[in-house]
């Protein structure tokens, strides 16, 4: 019986998800973390600040989206944000997680987001969509984003 129990207290512990054996306090804190790194990345995004934008990610980063090729690495996605926000006005990102996988040096986001702006006719437009972001924890503890993959769900007018 105590060879089970040990065998099978083994196979939980090795089938446990990354980080799970680390404290609720660290996990708190990393959370705390990847929300700060949303927040300053729906700021870039309303600011349209592609510079910013790009130094959310890290240097070999890709961002995929079915509507054209996977950028790559950060003057890749400043080039992408700098041609894609051009036309738009009065942009606004709001990003709903419904669930976070934290591990010691990376963490799994899932979520919706509504993306928002005036198009050329001056008509508020909402992009509503599903995304997944795959981050790594930085030496200075700060998070970044390695890998984001979004699609759009559907797009109408307010």
């Amino acid at each position: 019986m105590r060879l089970l129990a040990a065998s099978l207290g083994i196979f939980l512990a090795t089938c446990s998800p990354p980080g799970a054996r680390n404290n609720h306090s660290s996990d708190s804190a990393a959370g705390a973390s990847i929300d700060s790194l949303n927040a300053r990345l729906v700021q870039t995004y309303r600011a349209r600040d592609a510079q910013r934008y790009a130094t959310l990610f890290t240097d070999t980063a890709a961002f995929e989206w079915p509507a054209f090729p996977t950028v790559r690495g950060r003057a890749g996605l400043e080039a992408m944000v700098r041609s894609n926000w051009a036309s738009l006005a009065d942009m606004d990102l709001v990003l709903r997680v419904a669930s976070r996988r934290i591990g010691a040096d990376h963490a799994t986001e899932f979520g919706a987001f509504e993306q928002s702006w005036n198009d050329s006719a001056g008509r508020r437009m909402t992009e509503y969509g599903r995304y997944v972001t795959y981050l790594t924890r930085q030496p200075n503890g700060s998070w970044l984003i390695d890998r984001f993959f979004g699609f759009a769900d559907s797009t109408g007018r307010r």
